[in-house]
């Protein structure tokens, strides 16, 4: 993380854990109201990552399905078992 994202990421932490709107956040501490927004988007966006999709066999699956696992960086995941055509539709529509 660069040193500006840094500085923005705690600028932004600041204001979601105070009770000021952006423009006041930005006005009280001399900040460009324009520059906020980029790094909110910014921040935003890469919160928006994406997560890890492991497509495997299930050995019960009958017709071809396959299991579609979801495993998310904190620990939840998802199992799916669907037919081989609508994982290839699923990965395409996630990429």
């Amino acid at each position: 993380m660069s040193s500006k994202a840094a500085v923005w990421s705690k600028r932004l932490a600041a204001w979601r854990s105070g009770n000021e709107s952006a423009a006041a956040f930005c006005r009280s501490r001399g900040l460009s109201y324009s520059q906020f927004v980029y790094w909110q988007r910014r921040s935003a966006a890469a919160q928006r990552a994406l997560v890890p999709v492991v497509v495997a066999a299930d050995r019960g699956a009958a017709n071809g399905d396959r299991a579609v696992e979801v495993v998310l960086p904190n620990g939840p995941c998802v199992r799916l078992t669907l037919p081989l055509a609508e994982v290839a539709a699923l990965v395409r529509s996630l990429c």
